[in-house]
C-alpha cells in the first residue's frame, strides 16, 4: 500500500512538471499592421466617394491582397490589429479565402467615425485572432477637449477588445488610428487630444486594476518623440512603455512613404503595461521586411513575442 502512494505521489508530481513545462514553453504573437486602404470591389450607390481612385477609395488590388496574405501568413500573429479596414464584410472574406489556414476564428470590426461622417474616409480598425475575444467595446462616441472651447472624438475610434488566451491571463487590447500627419498643425494638436482621450478611457476602464495586461497598438501617425507618444506613456496611474521595434536590418522605419513627399518613418507602435513587458520573449518588437511587404502596403507589420507567466 505504502508503495503504491509512492508511486501515485511520483506520477502526480512527474505530470505537475510536465504541465508547468507546458505552461512555460506557451507563447503569444501580438501584431498591429495597416492594410493600405483595404477597400472592397463593390460600390456603394449611396456613398458618392466610394470605389474612387480619384478619392483614394479605389478597390484593394488583387496583387496587393495576395501579398498581404503573405506578409500575415509568414508574421503568423496569433492576435493581429489592422487599420484601414473598409468594412467587416470584406475582412470575412479575405479571413476565409486567403487566411484560412491561421485559423483566425475571431473576426472584430464595427463602423466607426470614419465611416460614419462625410469627412471621413469610410476607414475602421479591426482585429483578427485565434484567441477568443469575449468583449469589443467601440468609443467612437466618446468625448474628451479638444481645447478650451470645444471636444472631440476619435478620428477612428478608440477599440477596445478583452482576449484570453490558454495559459495568459486577461488581455486588455487597445486599437487606434489617430487622425494622419496631412493636417498640419490642427492634425498634430487633434492627436495629443486624441491621447489625452485615450487615456481617461484607459484610467476609467482599468485605473483600478494595477496588473493588468494592457496592449495598445496600431498606427499612431506620429513618431516615437512625438508630444502624443508621451501622453499616451505619462497615463496617471497606469505606466506603459514603448517597445523598439527592428528589422533584420536593424532599421526602424514602419511607413514607406511611397507618395506624398514623405520620407519614410516609424508610425507604427506597440505600447505595453509592465506586465506584459516582463513577458516578452526578447526587450523589442519585430518589423517584417521581405519584399512583399513593399508591395502590400506602405506599411510594414509591427509584432511582439510574450512568454506565458509561470
Amino acid at each position: 500500500m505504502i508503495k503504491n502512494k509512492r508511486i501515485l505521489i511520483s506520477l502526480l508530481i512527474f505530470f505537475s512538471v510536465i504541465a508547468f513545462a507546458d505552461n512555460t514553453n506557451k507563447t503569444l504573437r501580438v501584431a498591429t499592421y495597416n492594410l493600405e486602404n483595404f477597400y472592397d470591389r463593390y460600390d456603394d450607390p449611396y456613398n458618392s466617394k466610394d470605389s474612387r481612385i480619384d478619392q483614394n477609395t479605389a478597390p484593394k488590388p488583387a496583387r496587393e491582397l495576395y501579398a498581404l496574405s503573405k506578409v500575415i501568413k509568414s508574421v503568423n500573429a496569433d492576435i493581429i490589429v489592422l487599420q484601414e479596414v473598409e468594412n467587416r464584410g470584406f475582412l470575412n472574406e479575405f479571413n476565409n479565402s486567403y487566411l484560412r489556414e491561421l485559423k483566425y476564428k475571431y473576426v472584430v470590426l464595427i463602423e466607426a467615425n470614419s465611416s460614419r461622417t462625410t469627412r471621413g474616409r469610410g476607414i475602421d480598425v479591426a482585429m483578427l485572432s485565434r484567441v477568443p475575444i469575449y468583449s469589443a467595446t467601440t468609443f467612437q462616441y466618446y468625448k474628451f477637449p479638444l481645447n478650451r472651447k470645444s471636444t472631440a472624438s476619435f478620428s477612428r475610434d478608440f477599440l477596445y477588445v478583452k482576449a484570453k488566451p490558454e495559459g495568459f491571463p486577461e488581455l486588455n487590447l487597445f486599437v487606434l488610428h489617430p487622425i494622419s500627419q496631412r493636417g498640419g498643425a490642427y492634425a498634430h494638436y487633434r492627436r495629443i487630444a486624441e491621447a489625452r482621450g485615450a487615456g481617461e478611457v484607459i484610467s476609467k476602464e482599468l485605473g483600478k486594476e494595477k496588473n493588468a495586461w494592457i496592449i495598445i497598438a496600431g498606427d499612431f501617425n506620429d513618431s516615437p518623440e512625438s508630444e502624443s507618444l508621451k501622453t499616451y506613456l505619462n497615463i496617471p496611474g497606469i505606466p506603459l512603455k514603448r517597445i523598439p521595434a527592428y528589422d533584420s536590418k536593424r532599421k526602424k522605419f514602419t511607413f514607406y512613404a511611397k507618395s506624398g513627399g514623405y520620407p519614410p518613418s516609424t508610425l507604427d507602435h506597440i505600447l505595453v503595461s509592465k506586465p506584459v513587458e516582463k513577458a516578452l520573449v526578447k526587450p523589442e518588437a519585430k518589423i517584417w521586411n521581405d519584399k512583399t511587404a513593399a508591395i502590400a502596403s506602405d506599411h510594414r507589420p509591427v509584432y511582439i513575442t510574450l512568454n506565458a507567466p509561470r
